[in-house]
């Protein structure tokens, strides 16, 4: 899942954006979201980026389920990449997306058959997601997730064989 709303930029600037936390309205989506979560298969791991606003999102669900979220840097966003890039955007997200499958990979071989959560960033996500559509052959229609969206996927052995989105909580659908 991508991390719930989490104060601007703008209002955090000068500070480490590690430490950037939820906004009122992030803490709000981190609670429904843990709601939804927790319906259905148990949960057996909670796996976040080290960026505090991505640990606050997995909170209200580490609660409820008794859990400890494991911090990952692999789920982190880019800040800085280990080779040179001359500023092409491609080179981040094929780093991202490789450095993340390789975290997803690992994590499947761990959790074969349970169900994991893991909690990151808004360039993280595509570049994953758009890893596995060329990877797997996944028919997804977009990327892309709002603060709180979520893709559920289904894994047989390594392959992904299925991304189900969920959108990001919002007024309309809380429940």
């Amino acid at each position: 899942m991508r991390h719930a709303k989490a104060h601007s930029r703008d209002r955090w600037w000068g500070k480490p954006d590690r430490q950037r936390p939820l906004s009122e309205a992030g803490i709000d989506q981190a609670r429904t979201l843990a709601r939804h979560l927790c319906q259905g298969q148990p949960i057996s791991a909670l796996y976040s980026s080290p960026f505090v606003r991505c640990t606050e999102t997995l909170q209200p669900l580490a609660q409820a389920t008794g859990l400890p979220i494991v911090c990952e840097e692999a789920l982190a966003e880019v800040t800085a990449l280990p080779m040179l890039d001359d500023g092409d955007g491609w080179i981040a997200s094929a780093w991202l997306g490789g450095r993340t499958v390789a975290l997803v990979n690992e994590l499947v071989r761990k959790h074969d058959g349970e169900r994991v959560v893991l909690c990151t960033h808004g360039d993280v996500v595509p570049a994953l997601m758009a890893l596995l559509v060329g990877r797997d052959g996944l028919e997804i229609e977009s990327v892309r997730l709002r603060k709180g969206g979520r893709f559920s996927l289904d894994f047989e052995g390594l392959r992904c064989v299925a991304a189900t989105f969920s959108p990001a909580p919002t007024e309309r659908t809380r429940g």
